[in-house]
């Protein structure tokens, strides 16, 4: 097994440093494609400041671990995530674009105006010639172990004004290996008076999880947790149906449907 480290130089990354480009450089291309010619499997340490557009062998490897830009205790940390000894828990805290062009790409962007009707490309919000996804999401990770979720539940359908719902969901190890997951909250504001993101992420719980363990993650939804800023530049929720999610990431999971009723 070949362990290649690349990425971004220091100065590359940083304030007054913005490329046209966010790939690895070319010279470090050219070194995985010859690694992956030979047939032997590849681990991938990427050191960055930033989301990159990953590329051909670089992107088929058979693990990526972003390493960052990290302290002096970083070969420590790094040397127990691969040899097994902690299994990784780390979540993106940006997406990873397809391409250059698609950056800046957030994973809370507003709702388009212009969605694509039927399969006419020509009138719509989106790039012509790359789907509208990240290579890799906000908020996702892999750990050791395989986990899985159930179909996100509430407690009742309708959120009282001055009331709570808990949204629940089941996550299960399914793997031979413990690992730490991190479960995420999203919620969706359908129709609001100013456009909403496509989700927003409001809460976080940590899972330490056994094989073949299974846990219930829940969290407490109030009024206040679907609120906004307002036209008049304060907080405020308005009644109407949102969308909730528990997923392991940005861009995946069903949704359930809670109603926040009127005062």
């Amino acid at each position: 097994m070949v362990v290649l480290c690349i990425g971004e130089g220091q100065e590359m990354s940083g304030e007054a440093q913005s490329r046209t480009e966010i790939t690895v450089p070319g010279a470090q291309v050219a070194l995985a494609e010859a690694i992956k010619a030979t047939g032997k499997p590849m681990v991938v340490l990427l050191s960055h400041g930033r989301a990159l557009a990953l590329e051909g062998a670089i992107r088929d490897a058979d693990a990526i671990l972003c390493t960052w830009f990290l302290g002096s205790e970083a070969g420590n940390g790094i040397a127990d995530i691969l040899f097994g000894d902690y299994s990784p828990s780390g979540r993106l805290p940006c997406s990873f674009p397809l391409k250059s062009g698609q950056e800046p790409f957030y994973y809370n962007h507003r709702t388009t105006g212009r969605p694509q009707i039927g399969d006419d490309a020509g009138y719509r919000a989106r790039w012509r010639d790359a789907p509208f996804e990240p290579l890799y999401p906000f908020g996702h990770g892999l750990g050791y172990g395989k986990v899985s979720y159930s179909a996100t539940q509430l407690s009742a359908d309708a959120l009282p004004w001055s009331g709570k719902v808990t949204v629940s969901a089941e996550v299960s190890n399914t793997g031979a290996r413990p690992v730490h997951e991190v479960a995420q909250l999203y919620i969706h504001d359908r129709v609001a008076s100013i456009t909403q993101p496509v989700r927003s992420l409001k809460g976080i719980r940590h899972l330490d999880l056994k094989p073949g363990e299974t846990r219930t993650v829940s969290f407490d939804l109030s009024r206040s947790d679907l609120a906004f800023v307002g036209p008049e530049l304060k907080w405020e929720a308005e009644p109407g149906m949102f969308d909730i999610w528990i997923a392991p990431s940005s861009a995946t999971g069903v949704p359930a449907k809670l109603t926040l009723l009127k005062a």
